[in-house]
């Protein structure tokens, strides 16, 4: 987790506390008897002019708050590497987590973004056509970048051997009757 977007968080939430303190003890007031505006200077900021400066407060300690959750996420890496499968579609399944998987209906290189787990886990990736895993390889990670080495895959050739033969009528139940031969 970054340090300093927790900090950032952190500060907003006593900035925000802090503020309804300092109106619930009438230290600070929204200005609705003079209706003329308050000036003053905000490092970073800069100069602001309100009639109610303590909703300016209020707004930067809330934006201190959700700014963090908006930067928050997992650390990503690079996984790319090149694969030929004679025109047949793949499937490249990262294992670490199996949410995170990469379809390509042709051949040729792929390049996919993938979470990072906060263990040492080791990840596999398996290349699946047809159903069937054609490669399986472990991901080296490498600033930042997986690189995998090129998998070439050939669909097998059908043998005339193991086709099943399609029935073949070529004369009727009736004709075979007539013959007096039973079907």
């Amino acid at each position: 987790m970054n340090t300093l977007l927790v900090t950032t968080q952190v500060s907003g939430i006593v900035l925000l506390i802090a503020t309804m303190l300092l109106l619930f003890f009438r230290r600070i007031y929204l200005d609705a008897e003079t209706k003329q505006p308050i000036q003053f200077k905000i490092p970073i900021v800069g100069e602001i002019s309100t009639q109610a400066p303590v909703l300016a407060l209020i707004l930067i300690g809330v934006f201190m708050v959700v700014y963090p959750l908006s930067k928050m996420g997992e650390d990503k890496a690079v996984l790319q590497g090149e694969i030929d499968t004679g025109g047949k579609s793949v499937t490249v399944l990262v294992i670490a987590v199996p949410d995170y998987e990469h379809s390509q209906d042709a051949s040729g290189k792929f390049r996919i973004k993938i979470p990072l787990l906060a263990t040492d886990a080791t990840y596999r990736i398996k290349y699946i056509v047809d159903k069937a895993v054609i490669a399986d390889q472990i991901a080296t990670l490498k600033n930042g970048q997986i690189d995998l080495a090129p998998v070439r895959w050939s669909p097998p050739v059908e043998d005339a051997l193991s086709r099943p033969i399609p029935a073949r009528k070529d004369v009727s139940d009736e004709e075979l009757h007539k013959l007096s031969i039973a079907n």
